[in-house]
């Protein structure tokens, strides 16, 4: 559906430098980098606001450098959804159709249709201004979702709104992209975003793809130090190994593991959902790793609840609210946590 192959761009003293992937027909992209990183230049380049200095862009097999931009099969949302604040719902909807000169009565149609799908037909006849933010949301959305484009491209959507609104446009986002099988090119700093709605993620920094694969791969096997910290990834350290002990070692922690080089540094990482928390050790398990730790904090979020250990180093587990509220968890409290050795991630540093 969308190529990118190795697209090279200025602008200042910013280069974007070779940027090449490809993104499926039906799969949803999320583009992680901090600020400045290119993110944005990526997505106007695809949309066509950016012309590379080299490379080009393919959309369904198509040559798209010279295709002028309103000629391209692409949807986008802005952080900043630059909706017309004199005109109504309808008349922003409908913006994109009426400019192509669409009859009356197909216009009505499309835009009842998008609106319907998104939940908003009662604010056609609103003013933008008198519009809470998820309101606007949706009807930027349904802007971009009104001319049928098979390419949707998402520039830090969600990074305006509140926790609450944020979560909904989260479950809306992955609505949309399972019932209209849209392709989706969303682009933020924000890895929980990634996390809840992307088949495949990209990381992004100084102009760079350091790494692009399925959510699992990024997360659970870093291509770096650099990336486990951008991505704000829980238990991930650098340790050194004893190949006499089979252990993996940073300072008075050490974790079971085989088969690695003596004395080399690794970057380590344990996914908090493999990490079981108990009240009792646990001796008759497969798991070779045992500690006890005292609970050092407790944070809420969308995917559960994040329980931080301190044991000599500190660990964090996921637990699902449930499980959380059953262990009768606090900060303070002595636990046990437990994982296998396979859960493990070790990679050359």
């Amino acid at each position: 559906m969308l190529d990118l192959k190795n697209i090279s761009l200025k602008k200042g003293q910013f280069h974007l430098q070779d940027i090449s992937f490809t993104l499926s027909e039906g799969e949803y992209l999320t583009m992680v980098g901090p600020t400045g990183s290119g993110k944005t230049m990526i997505l106007d380049t695809v949309i066509g606001i950016n012309r590379p200095l080299s490379g080009e862009v393919f959309i369904q097999g198509k040559a798209m450098n010279r295709v002028p931009l309103q000629n391209r099969p692409v949807g986008i949302v802005y952080q900043n959804l630059y909706l017309f604040p004199h005109r109504n719902v309808f008349d922003n909807i409908a913006f994109p159709l009426s400019i192509k000169k669409m009859p009356k009565r197909l216009i009505e149609k499309k835009v009842g249709e998008t609106a319907a799908f998104l939940r908003i037909s009662d604010l056609l006849g609103r003013s933008i201004q008198n519009l809470s933010g998820g309101e606007k949301q949706r009807v930027a959305l349904a802007r971009a979702l009104v001319p049928e484009r098979p390419l949707l491209l998402l520039d830090e959507p969600l990074s305006a709104l509140d926790a609450i609104t944020k979560w909904e446009i989260m479950q809306e986002l992955r609505r949309i992209h399972r019932e209209k099988k849209l392709t989706v090119l969303h682009v933020t700093h924000d890895i929980e975003e990634a996390l809840f709605l992307s088949d495949k993620i990209g990381v992004i920094i100084q102009g760079e793809l350091k790494q692009m694969g399925t959510v699992e791969e990024v997360m659970n096997r870093p291509a770096g130090e650099e990336i486990g910290q951008l991505i704000r990834k829980d238990n991930l350290f650098k340790m050194v190994y004893d190949a006499q002990r089979s252990l993996l070692c940073k300072g008075d922690f050490c974790l079971y593991k085989e088969g690695l080089e003596d004395k080399q540094e690794y970057l380590v990482h344990i996914p908090p959902e493999d990490i079981i928390l108990s009240h009792e050790a646990v001796t008759a398990s497969s798991a070779r790793n045992c500690f006890k730790g005292r609970i050092h904090s407790v944070i809420y979020h969308n995917l559960g609840v994040k329980v931080s250990v301190e044991a000599g180093i500190r660990l964090v587990s996921l637990l699902t609210r449930r499980s959380f509220h059953e262990m009768e968890l606090e900060t303070g409290k002595e636990i046990y946590f437990i994982f296998k050795s396979n859960a493990v991630g070790v990679y050359g540093v």
